[in-house]
């Protein structure tokens, strides 16, 4: 399967789009001493500059060049460069410590490295002094962290961005290396971040990249007059390809968000008109709302429930409401809420990890589209996306028209096409074991799929909880359900080899401390507290089976990528979280069977819910 490619490469693709809108704003930092606010011409400059300091340096085609640093103007502009002359990009995570640093740099055998500042210069100092690295340069992106650092007792010669992206670059010299680079040259190693082991680095072609654009491109209205918010890491190659190459390709212009703590500013300064997110930031945008109406109380949360419930019936369910309602409603609360992501936003995409079902309808409900996508480092990223045109919840929607899927004999999900990566550098038994002998992609993921070809993820293969009772019980769908409890914010559920299954709960702080609040007699019980929790995943996972129901809960701190129990994407680490809980656990399930009973009827009662005896 094939799809129409117009052009010989990624930059190719970009300085083509450059030329067409060259005065129209391409990047734009938040305020700072070093924040650019580039034209697609400005931008095409800047990145003949970095490429012709890279060929200064000796650089290669087929090297492998460095990129370590946050979101911002200079991030894609040295993308393209080393690109554009044929070597690949080696993204790196900014949170990684020295040691997992200093694998990537080792695996990867880069010749040099573009660091964001000199916190990161010393990290690469730190795993050099462990073990020799193979780069032979370093750029500082930031000039002041440049100009303060000591940069001479660094192990290599250390030079300023600003100095190599403003110089005038000799443009025959680079636009012959550009000439050079094809379609199916590598452009990338990515490393996945892993939940488990050692990073694998995905080898990602020019042809991947923008085959899967064009693909994206065919069900997503992107053009010139679109504005895009950035705050994902760009090391990550679901906001590398919709926060960088789609939007930039397609003429629109990419802001760079301050922080993720200054999310809601940014939404106001930029007001984008479209936004890639992880749905973790959907939820808590849905908390808060939700959070501050049950504050509320009285008229104001009997008006909200009532435009939500019409707003779901209206944009999910696609059954008539009175334009009159839908129009107070759009007054008095839509609007409202709308302004709080900027107010124009025209769609939302959602990826990374699966999108609960109840956040992605709240938002829908507000008249807002949300395309929930799904797709791995290895599928450059998209597989499959849910649209609004025809959304399915619980779903991931219809394949890309690029990609080929099925679904093997034991459940799990296959794919292949011209999106798909070639395989993994330097890692024979990875490749052995990611493919088939006839060319198709394991996912690790478990799916179903419809007559109609929507396509439903059950769980990850290799995250099976396998009970000491033999019954097996996939986490995700009993997670994604105890997430709907406003008071619970992580869960990683546990039990492999075990009698039961149970769960370590991380407690939604503004939720509980409004619980207490209410509750003041109770609020220094720890035990209340565990049994709040306690009757929240007996409620969310009612429609379980027994066995699937978590019996006990250990109540944790919150996960986080600096405690090693996220990945730098944001997902759980469940090895990781039993091995921090451990004594916990083991404590948990050392305790007699007879103390394995339901939450307290009058904690039950006290949240409103109804507990079913089984």
């Amino acid at each position: 399967m094939s799809n129409s490619i117009p052009y010989s490469s990624l930059p190719q693709t970009f300085f083509e789009t450059a030329y067409q809108h060259s005065g129209r704003l391409a990047l734009s930092d938040p305020a700072g001493a070093d924040a650019d606010s580039l034209t697609f011409a400005q931008m095409s400059a800047r990145i003949f500059g970095v490429a012709h300091s890279l060929l200064g340096h000796g650089v290669q085609a087929g090297e492998r060049v460095g990129l370590i640093s946050a979101g911002r103007s200079w991030w894609p502009i040295c993308d393209f460069a080393i690109l554009t002359i044929g070597a690949w990009t080696v993204p790196v995570y900014p949170s990684l410590p020295p040691n997992q640093l200093g694998f990537i740099v080792r695996h990867s055998g880069m010749s040099g490295i573009f660091v964001e500042d000199a916190k990161q210069l010393a990290k690469l100092v730190a795993a050099h002094q462990e073990e020799a690295l193979p780069i032979r340069f370093v750029v500082i992106l930031n000039e002041q962290e440049y100009r303060g650092s000591d940069v001479l007792s660094a192990p290599w010669p250390v030079y300023s961005y600003r100095s190599w992206s403003q110089q005038k670059a000799d443009e025959a010299i680079v636009r012959t290396r550009l000439r050079a680079v094809q379609l199916d040259d590598v452009a990338t190693i990515v490393y996945t971040s892993g939940t488990t082991g050692l990073p694998k680095g995905v080898l990602l072609t020019h042809r991947n990249i923008l085959s899967n654009y064009v693909a994206v491109k065919e069900r997503l209205d992107i053009g010139p007059e679109d504005v895009h918010l950035s705050y994902l890491p760009l090391s990550h190659i679901f906001e590398r390809t919709c926060g960088e190459y789609i939007p930039l390709l397609s003429g629109s212009a990419v802001y760079y968000a301050t922080s993720i703590d200054t999310i809601v500013a940014d939404f106001a300064r930029v007001r984008p008109t479209m936004f890639t997110t992880v749905p973790r930031l959907l939820e808590k945008v849905q908390e808060r709302v939700e959070g501050q109406m049950r504050e509320a109380g009285g008229i104001k949360q009997r008006i909200f429930e009532s435009a939500m419930a019409a707003g779901a019936k209206l944009y999910v369910e696609r059954r008539r409401v009175s334009p009159v309602r839908t129009k107070l409603f759009d007054k008095l609360v839509y609007q409202k809420i709308k302004q709080v992501m900027g107010g124009r936003l025209r769609f939302i995409v959602s990826g990374g990890a699966p999108l609960s079902p109840h956040v992605c309808r709240f938002f829908m409900a507000l008249g807002m589209q949300v395309y929930e996508g799904y797709g791995m480092t290895e599928t450059s990223p998209v597989i499959a996306f849910n649209s609004p045109d025809a959304p399915r919840l619980g779903t991931v929607g219809r394949r890309l028209s690029n990609v080929e899927v099925k679904v093997a004999s034991d459940g799990e999900l296959l794919v292949r096409g011209p999106s798909i990566s070639p395989g993994y550098y330097d890692n024979d038994e990875a490749n052995l074991q990611a493919y088939t002998e006839d060319g198709w992609l394991r996912t690790g993921d478990m799916a179903e799929v419809s007559a109609d070809g929507y396509i439903k993820i059950t769980d990850r293969k290799k995250h099976l909880i396998v009970l000491s009772t033999g019954k097996k019980v996939t986490p995700a769908p009993i997670e994604a359900e105890i997430l709907q409890s406003p008071y619970i914010d992580q869960v990683c559920l546990i039990g492999q080899g075990r009698k039961f299954v149970a769960a370590v709960v991380v407690p939604n702080e503004a939720a509980t401390a409004g619980w207490k609040r209410k509750h003041s007699e109770l609020a220094h019980d720890s035990a209340q507290m565990v049994a709040l929790l306690e009757a929240e995943v007996a409620r969310t996972t009612a429609q379980f089976a027994r066995f699937e129901q978590p019996k006990r809960i250990v109540v944790a701190e919150p996960f986080t990528i600096e405690n090693d129990l996220l990945t730098p994407s944001l997902k759980v680490k469940p090895k990781q979280v039993g091995e921090r809980y451990q004594a916990e656990i083991d404590a948990l399930y050392r305790l007699p069977a007879a103390d394995v009973t339901e939450p307290s009827r009058v904690m039950a009662d006290e949240v409103g819910m109804s507990i079913p005896h089984n």
